[in-house]
């Protein structure tokens, strides 16, 4: 694994870029729910879930290939 050194403020920049996509996925969940709850699939819900505990765990994930995006979000 390579070692990547950044200036102190790019780094802040990153992670207030981090909370701020935390917050709008957060705010987008609620709307979307609010807005559409009985329109909107269960399955895709508890995606979003998923997908949204990922980042606040600040899960780290990789992808190579398209392939392996569509795969990772086909089995959350």
């Amino acid at each position: 694994m390579n070692n990547v050194t950044l200036p102190k403020n790019q780094y802040m920049r990153i992670v207030n870029t981090q909370e701020k996509l935390r917050g709008d996925l957060a705010r987008l969940q609620k709307i979307v729910s609010y807005i559409t709850q009985d329109e909107v699939n269960d399955l895709y819900i508890t995606r979003l879930k998923k997908i949204e505990k990922g980042l606040s765990t600040d899960k780290c994930i990789k992808f190579k290939t398209t392939n392996e995006i569509r795969k990772f979000f086909r089995t959350l």
